[in-house]
């Protein structure tokens, strides 16, 4: 299996790695490693599912993903150079390859359609059997997509060793539940 390569950056001033990564339909900022500080490795969920279509309708289409970036995501991280999460990020152009790329914007919510610029291979992964998040890398294996949608799922790499019918079975029915809350 291939070493992991999850694309991972750093805000200036913060000593932490960080990520892009998707769990179902929802993007979120997370830690690239895990810290035994934080109870969690997700930091702010990015897109807001307020503003995404809730019929079916005429889709641009895209081979990047693109998703409504959320006006109140916070990181804690934000200052007066970037007032918001989204301009903390895009203010990476200028030391990281860029994360994103505006698409559109919603006048009226303040929020802004983006394009994720990382490819899906570079993104963290998020487990369906466990919960846990992909860690980037060098010994750090890469998961398995189990549904190509999309937006693929994976499982991390136990997971996937013990992974039958009914398992399965049971993911496909989380996915079903956790998406419909959303949408």
């Amino acid at each position: 299996m291939p070493a992991s390569s999850v694309h991972s950056f750093q805000l200036p001033h913060l000593p932490a790695a960080l990520s892009l990564g998707h769990k179902y339909r929802t993007w979120y900022l997370i830690f690239a490693e895990s810290h035994r500080t934080a109870d969690s490795r997700e930091i702010a969920r990015l897109d807001a599912p307020s503003l995404a279509p809730r019929t079916p309708g005429p889709r641009h289409w895209s081979p990047r993903p693109r998703f409504w970036f959320d006006p109140r995501a916070r990181s804690g991280w934000e200052h007066a150079g970037a007032p918001t999460l989204l301009d903390l990020l895009m203010a990476l152009e200028l030391h990281e390859a860029p994360l994103f790329a505006v698409v559109d914007h919603e006048t009226e919510a303040g929020a802004c359609k983006v394009e994720v610029l990382i490819p899906e291979h570079k993104l963290a992964h998020h487990c369906e059997g466990c919960g846990r998040w992909e860690v980037g890398g060098e010994d750090a294996l890469r998961w398995y997509m189990v549904c190509a949608d999309a937006l693929p799922s994976y499982l991390c790499p136990s997971c996937h060793a013990k992974d039958w019918f009914g398992a399965r079975a049971i993911r496909h029915l989380k996915r079903i539940v956790y998406t419909s809350s959303f949408f």
